[in-house]
């Protein structure tokens, strides 16, 4: 007789939710994704000796676009709510923002022992050419895997399967629309799942860094509130250094992103606006512009610079989906200052590697 597992399956609408599809024009919820997924199950059962059982819950039906902090708050809470209930959870997400939630989810969830895994796609279900089946069907795949323990926020998507501090979109074409910002992939998913022995390691040695990996929801520990009072800039040549200002105090922003240039080389044209953030205790987080880059203070002159004053704090290979995130996870727990720039270069989950060469 073979094992039973329960699924929950979590629909925030996107494409793969999309109302052009089939199951919608004859009036079916785009969201029971049931009848689609059952020649996937049936396989796993014959295969692996799994009797999946998936549930569906319908959190909201929005363009990615439109995805609020709120709506992470919400998925984490519907996650540590039925974490008894189910063996693993599977959120069907818009493109745009699949990032950012998967970095969200990644900070508010300390110790996951169980899969939270995001897919969505680039074609609806129903329109030809449409992705979305197999990526839905790769992320099930995933979740019933019983040759590695696959556990924590990842991304499916494509032929790629993703920690969730380290997913980057890369293209509005490709199926392939996702890969890893930086580093080496978890793994790769086709006719067969290769896995990195090495990179899931890592990836799992942060789900017990602070504590224990949850059995049970009583002893999950989740931190879901965000305070994304942030402004987000990219520099140029002759920004004026009265913007930062002007925004912090007409718009009671909490925190700073800049995408300066090179290795975190922020004009000194700016540097006044540098001070100020110190004096009034916000944090900046300086990023590079370089789509690869390593902003870090110690390539040229005015990064050493912030470093030598303690102006800024350095985004080192940390994506804008992570950085933007971390940092409204740490407002959002009322840290003060100093503490902020310390726990930003802290690798909590895998989301900033800091060369010994840098410290």
């Amino acid at each position: 007789m073979a094992d039973s597992k329960k699924f929950l399956m979590i629909s925030t609408g996107g494409t793969i939710g999309g109302e052009t599809s089939e199951a919608n024009k004859e009036g079916k919820s785009v969201t029971d994704f049931k009848e689609r997924i059952a020649p996937t199950l049936k396989v796993i059962k014959e295969k692996w000796a799994y009797e999946i059982e998936v549930d569906t819950y319908d959190l909201c039906k929005i363009d990615s676009s439109d995805i609020l902090p709120k709506h992470w708050t919400d998925l984490s809470e519907i996650i540590k709510t039925k974490y008894d209930d189910y063996h693993a959870f599977i959120i069907t997400h818009g493109t745009n923002t699949l990032g950012y939630t998967c970095a969200a989810l990644s900070f508010a969830f300390e110790n996951l022992k169980k899969p939270v895994i995001l897919t969505g796609s680039q074609v609806p279900f129903g329109n030809p050419g449409s992705d979305a089946l197999m990526n839905l069907d790769n992320a099930i795949r995933v979740a019933a895997w019983p040759h590695h323990p696959i556990q924590g926020v990842i991304a499916v998507f494509g032929s790629h399967i993703i920690t969730g501090t380290r997913v980057k979109k890369s293209t509005e074409f490709d199926y392939d629309a996702f890969q890893t910002f930086t580093t080496s992939s978890i793994g790769r998913i086709g006719r067969t799942i290769t896995i990195n022995d090495s990179n899931l390691k890592i990836h799992l040695a942060f789900l017990s860094k602070h504590s224990n990996p949850a059995v049970k929801a009583k002893d999950l520990k989740l931190q879901n509130v965000f305070d994304m009072r942030i402004a987000s800039f990219t520099e140029f040549p002759g920004m004026s250094k009265e913007l930062f200002k002007t925004v912090v105090e007409s718009n009671d922003i909490k925190g700073i992103i800049l995408r300066a240039f090179g290795a975190g080389d922020a004009s000194e044209n700016i540097r006044d606006a540098f001070f100020y953030l110190k004096e009034k205790g916000i944090p900046i987080v300086v990023t590079t512009q370089a789509p690869n880059g390593n902003s870090n203070f110690q390539v040229n002159e005015p990064g050493q610079k912030l470093a030598e004053l303690g102006l800024a704090i350095p985004a080192y290979d940390m994506s804008i989906e992570s950085q933007t995130t971390k940092l409204g996870w740490l407002l959002g727990r009322k840290l003060d200052y100093e503490k902020i720039k310390e726990e930003m270069v802290n690798n909590l989950r895998g989301e900033v590697n800091v060369s010994e060469d840098f410290k």
